[in-house]
């Protein structure tokens, strides 16, 4: 199957199945042409990919804001601090 972009030419080679599933898409009505099946595909999994990468980006940066530098010894010195400062303002 030949695929033409803007501005490239190139050729796929598909399993057997992929290729029947591009039919059936395309005999459904679904798309009107291989060419734009496959591209309604790669535009999909490129916006999921991104989308979860952005996800990932910003689950790292959660978990870095979170953690701040501490520690379970650190939390414990806290609690003591706050212990104490609690115990000298009564």
């Amino acid at each position: 199957m030949s695929a033409r972009s803007e501005n490239q030419d190139f050729s796929l080679s598909l399993p057997e199945r992929t290729r029947a599933q591009l039919d059936e898409l395309v005999r459904q009505g679904r798309f009107k042409n291989h060419q734009t099946a496959v591209t309604a595909a790669v535009e999909r999994l490129y916006a999921e990919e991104h989308h979860f990468t952005t996800r990932q980006k910003a689950f790292a940066r959660l978990r870095g804001a979170l953690q701040l530098g501490t520690t379970r010894d650190s939390l414990r010195a806290a609690e003591f601090d706050r212990l104490d400062w609690e115990s000298e303002q009564q």
